[in-house]
């Protein structure tokens, strides 16, 4: 039989039985630490109708998903490529109705259509966790916190933390009074850091009072979280309500860190427009800093989630890929003890195994060589199962 029939399509890869342990241990430390901060566990259907998968904001993940014909009404339907949307419409369910803050965890595997070498795996295991019902900076420091605690209760404890503000990029083009193809066409410019286009973009302005300068100098406000807002507040103070309002939050969050992890190192991006279609706010991302600052973690403020499922709530929240991640966690090892048993009909050797799978782990023998040497075994003596040492 041909051999290249058993290769897995390009991206999607078996987790053989170490790497699996060491996935689920790590699954169930996070999941624990949620349900430790009062979120409830949620899990979403691998496939839904498109209709629903990729509604309002989630329209742009179309060309990741991989789509199909239900068999049984005909329509279409796809591979879950991002769990969030999906969160989001379990969050309409009339029994989160009552709700006024609702907070919710999930893990599971999505599934991308294309390959990208880049950005990990094709199929990632997600693991996440999003607040619903608080539109205040407070709710976005404690999903920043549980994103900070639940990666160092995995053992990533040097970490850097990389903050933006895609909502005050919206409010300078407001101000700028930027028709929809400039705000289109300034907003891919970020997004892409091209320095000459910026500069050529901006100098073609013609903009009232200050914001020719503002512009002018968007581009340096990133660096060190304390220096880019004495900056920022320079800059953008002043300008509008909105703007003011917007800095004093970022304020508040890096006080509240400085405060709760004066080790923690907090960059500020000011141009980081990642998600700019489907973030409202705050966006951050969590590096490992002794691992060539690798991104852990990534999240952000999303209002308005839902309002397709009749019900707009405000939400921030933040997920990882398990599986991407793995390389960079410590190994783990079985503690327990190994117990091996033959495979018997009696029922006293079944009571003695039940008991000892409590503590151990017992594995079944067919034969003497089954047994590794130096490990314990039941064998039958005198009419009675003992544990006996190869």
């Amino acid at each position: 039989m041909p051999q290249n029939i058993w290769f897995t399509p390009e991206g999607i890869e078996d987790l053989l039985p170490e790497q699996a342990q060491k996935l689920e241990f790590y699954r169930r430390q996070l999941l624990d630490g949620f349900e430790a901060s009062g979120y409830k566990l949620v899990l979403p259907p691998i496939a839904e109708f498109t209709d629903s998968l990729l509604t309002g904001t989630a329209h742009n993940l179309a060309t990741d998903t991989c789509r199909f014909t239900d068999q049984e009404s005909g329509k279409m339907m796809g591979v879950r490529t991002d769990m969030t949307p999906q969160v989001a419409r379990i969050i309409t369910h009339p029994s989160f109705q009552k709700q006024s803050i609702a907070r919710l965890c999930y893990v599971g595997e999505v599934l991308k259509s294309k390959n990208n070498k880049a950005k990990g795996s094709r199929s990632p295991i997600q693991v996440g966790a999003e607040l619903f019902g608080h539109a205040g900076v407070e709710s976005d420091i404690e999903v920043i916190a549980m994103m900070l605690n639940s990666l160092s209760s995995i053992g990533l404890t040097k970490l850097t933390l990389s903050l933006g503000q895609v909502s005050l990029v919206a409010e300078l083009m407001d101000l700028a009074k930027f028709s929809k193809s400039q705000k289109s066409q300034f907003i891919d410019i970020l997004q892409r850091k091209a320095v000459p286009e910026f500069e050529r973009f901006v100098s073609e302005l013609t903009l009232e009072g200050n914001l020719q300068n503002v512009f002018s100098k968007l581009l340096s406000l990133c660096g060190d979280m304390a220096k880019v807002l004495q900056q920022a507040n320079s800059l953008l103070g002043g300008l509008s309500n909105a703007m003011d309002d917007k800095l004093q939050n970022l304020q508040q969050i890096m006080t509240y860190f400085a405060t709760a992890n004066p080790l923690l190192h907090i960059n500020l991006d000011l141009t980081d427009l990642r998600g700019f279609d489907y973030h409202t706010g705050v966006i951050f991302s969590c590096y490992a800093a002794d691992k060539k600052l690798y991104r852990v973690a990534k999240g952000g403020r999303y209002d308005g989630i839902g309002a397709e499922f009749g019900m707009q709530a405000a939400a921030t929240g933040f997920s990882l890929d398990l599986r991407s991640t793995l390389d960079i966690l410590q190994a783990v090892s079985i503690s327990k003890e190994i117990v091996y048993a033959p495979v018997i009909a009696d029922l006293t050797l079944e009571e003695m195994v039940a008991e000892l799978k409590k503590t151990k782990i017992v594995k079944r023998f067919y034969k003497n060589d089954d047994i590794e040497a130096g490990q314990s075994y039941l064998a039958l003596n005198d009419g009675q199962w003992q544990l006996i040492i190869k």
